[in-house]
């Protein structure tokens, strides 16, 4: 597979073939979701509904951590490449897979032994609390295939191939989406867990066979402490701040699960919609990180600057185009998971309030952490994550709910990125000045 040069050719090209094949693995876990919810919704109800909404909202808090992980390790290998230190970055890559092996374990023992207590706390309707037990139950068995695929997935994109872990996205798409429609009619919603979990691992067992073929060994380069502690310098304010922003998603879906099982499945199955706008967003921003890191190894911070710009500019300027669509067909793309016209309400004003104009702060946030994250200030991306989740998300909400209701709680979440993305575009400000300072022009020409 040919890898993309980030320290060579346009920015602009650079970027547009990295995100491309980015954009295609995340609209397919987008299209595997969404699956998901249209079979539960056909064969369970709202009941279901409810139940996989609530689920996967626990699955987006344990899935943080591989997410950190991710961003760990595409920002290290790919700033050793920049450096030219071809073993350092074998390393790198064994201590992403050590640790993937690890905090999958640590993470799924309680998720499979606590479930059902920890949904009875988050007050889940009684009629789809056994449902979401079992659904993460089963689910949790499936976490180190998961894990595994999210570190080889950053691997190869810091190496500059991202077209490998669409491929295998394709893979885990097609089992789960298939084995979904022959589980779920007779599994009920664990069903979806348990192709989830058949899907990973047999993607992940894929994807570290190609990882052996392209280091010519079944095994990458033992990784000494300094591996294990410059991935987690970067990879532990990256998970810190997933973690954050995922657990205020989980307080919200708590407070919305005050409102009824009616309330619950209608915000569930706007946020499968809500999840287009989010599709290119994720994209840029894992090109920035694999493009602006390399930059960063290699000293050529007027290039890195170049691609925290372009990659700027690509999401917002895709997410808007998405929000226009999703606002347009609101009430058509909610009717896709439930009939019940006081579901579909309750989800097209989700759509109204949360996926709109702040989307586009949104999307530029993302894009800056990202950059932040690959020149060497990981922790502002946490503090914006508590900003965004802590600060506005949740705190708003406590404030606003007492007095709007439901609309309270979309309130807070439309406005939730404004003050982070501030905070990003400051930084990236900062960081254009100390590269006119440092090469006396501006930056622009360098790319």
């Amino acid at each position: 597979m040919r890898e993309i040069d980030f320290l060579g050719g346009r920015p602009a090209a650079n970027l547009a073939r990295f995100a491309l094949p980015a954009l295609g693995a995340n609209l397919l876990q987008s299209v595997d979701q969404v699956v998901d919810m249209l079979v539960v919704g056909a064969f369970v109800g709202e009941r279901g509904l409810a139940a996989l909404a609530n689920a996967t909202m626990v699955g987006f808090v344990a899935n943080s951590l591989s997410l950190g992980l991710a961003v760990g390790a595409t920002v290290l290998v790919s700033r050793r490449l920049g450096a030219g230190d071809a073993r350092g970055a074998s390393c790198a890559e064994g201590a992403a897979l050590l640790a993937a092996i690890a905090l999958s374990v640590s993470v799924a023992l309680p998720c499979a032994l606590l479930a059902l207590p920890l949904y009875g706390a988050l007050g889940v309707p009684v009629e789809a609390l056994a449902d979401a037990a079992a659904y993460t139950a089963v689910w949790a068995a499936g976490l180190p295939g998961a894990f595994l695929l999210a570190a080889t997935g950053a691997v190869m994109r810091a190496r500059g191939d991202a077209r490998t872990p669409m491929w295998l996205a394709v893979a885990v798409a097609a089992v789960n989406c298939a084995g979904g429609v022959a589980l779920v009619p007779a599994l009920g919603v664990a069903g979806t867990a348990w192709s989830s979990t058949a899907a990973s691992s047999l993607a992940a067992v894929l994807s570290l066979e190609v990882l052996a073929k392209r280091r010519g060994s079944a095994l990458p380069s033992r990784p000494a402490a300094r591996d294990l502690a410059g991935l987690a310098r970067v990879a532990a304010p990256a998970a810190f701040q997933q973690v954050v922003v995922n657990l205020s998603y989980l307080a919200i879906t708590s407070m919305t699960n005050a409102f009824g099982t009616t309330v619950v499945a209608g915000a569930g199955a706007a946020t499968k919609a809500n999840t287009l706008a989010g599709m290119p967003v994720w994209s840029a921003g894992q090109a920035v990180s694999a493009a602006a890191a390399r930059c960063e190894g290699a000293g050529d911070r007027g290039r890195a600057l170049a691609y925290a710009r372009t990659g700027l500019a690509v999401s917002v300027g895709a997410t808007a185009l998405v929000v226009l669509l999703v606002q347009a067909l609101a009430p058509q793309l909610v009717a896709l998971f439930a009939d019940d016209p006081e579901v579909v309400a309750a989800g097209v004003l989700y759509l109204r309030a949360c996926c709109s104009a702040n989307s586009l702060a949104y999307a530029a946030m993302y894009a800056l952490d990202s950059f932040a994250q690959a020149t060497g200030a990981p922790r502002l991306a946490a503090v914006n994550a508590l900003l965004d989740a802590v600060v506005v998300r949740v705190g708003l909400a406590v404030l606003l709910v007492p007095v709007l209701g439901y609309p309270g709680i979309l309130a807070a979440q439309a406005l939730s990125p404004v003050l982070p993305c501030a905070v990003g575009a400051a930084y990236l400000w900062r960081y254009a000045r100390r590269v006119r300072s440092e090469t006396g022009t501006d930056a622009k020409a360098a790319s």
